[in-house]
């Protein structure tokens, strides 16, 4: 109860309740609790551009010719659409073709805190509750599907295992998770940041992002839509191949994810609005 008095939630409360084929459901979408992991990385270019083919937005990639990729696993403990699981896949994309940018490990890091023009484009989304895969599809336009999704935590590990409604793996792994963010990463972030954007970034309480729906009958256009996410202070660290592990299963293989870090968010408080189209683009 208490992360629902978080201002994050006051400054954009529930304000209404629209009908979907689930039922009625309250907007816009709150999470109060929860624990997410980014797993940040790169993706096959040519894969990802085949992708986006008939889209309206580009693929922000690094100088090595590689597409900015993270992977998100969420467990919603506590939200606004009851308990739910989910897993999503997000290409970081922009409107418009920017410049390659650095290989470093936590390039998609820079992008997502520095670079305005960023957008995280929802590529796949699997949840394990019918009220959020309706709410995603019909609401948020986004290629929500059901799947089997189970997330555990202790003795210093998170693992998961996510399935589609046939039983075919879609992810599994486990993950090493820390207590803090380690000193040597923090100087990692203030090479790749600067001083002035690392200090910034450390103040900021609350992470706005802007994810973009893929066209589609019902939303035909490559909308942006505002989320926010506010936790305490989040635990970062690399992609250690010795202790960190992802198995792919057959409908995202061919994305050939290469991760280079992980990041812990606890609690995990969110907010997603509504898609507004892009000057320019059809309502």
């Amino acid at each position: 109860m208490f992360n629902r008095n978080h201002p994050l939630f006051a400054q954009h409360p529930l304000n209404g309740e629209l009908s979907l084929s689930v039922g009625q459901v309250p907007t816009p979408y709150h999470v109060y609790d929860g624990h997410g992991t980014l797993i940040g990385g790169s993706a096959e270019l040519s894969t990802v551009r085949h992708i986006l083919n008939n889209e309206t937005v580009h693929p922000i990639q690094t100088a090595n010719r590689r597409a900015l990729m993270g992977i998100w696993v969420v467990d919603f403990a506590d939200a606004s659409l009851g308990q739910h699981n989910e897993l999503q896949i997000s290409i970081f994309v922009s409107h418009s073709p920017q410049l390659p940018v650095s290989n470093h490990p936590l390039a998609l890091l820079k992008e997502l805190f520095v670079n305005p023009a960023a957008r995280m484009f929802c590529y796949r989304l699997w949840n394990d509750g019918a009220t959020a895969v309706a709410y995603n599809r019909e609401l948020l336009g986004l290629d929500a599907a059901q799947a089997h999704g189970s997330i555990s935590r202790d003795n210093g590990q998170k693992r998961f295992v996510f399935r589609d409604s046939a039983e075919n793996l879609i992810l599994e792994g486990h993950m090493y998770e820390g207590k803090r963010t380690s000193p040597q990463m923090g100087w990692q972030l203030l090479q790749l940041f600067g001083l002035r954007q690392t200090i910034r970034a450390a103040r900021q309480t609350t992470l706005p992002a802007k994810v973009v729906n893929p066209i589609s009958e019902a939303f035909p256009f490559n909308g942006d839509a505002q989320t926010f996410l506010a936790s305490d202070p989040p635990v970062l660290q690399l992609f250690d191949p010795q202790r960190d592990s992802l198995t792919f299963g057959e409908s995202v293989a061919n994305l050939n994810f290469q991760p280079t870090f992980i990041e812990h968010f606890a609690p995990f408080r969110f907010v997603y609005l509504f898609p507004e189209a892009v000057a320019g683009e059809e309502a």
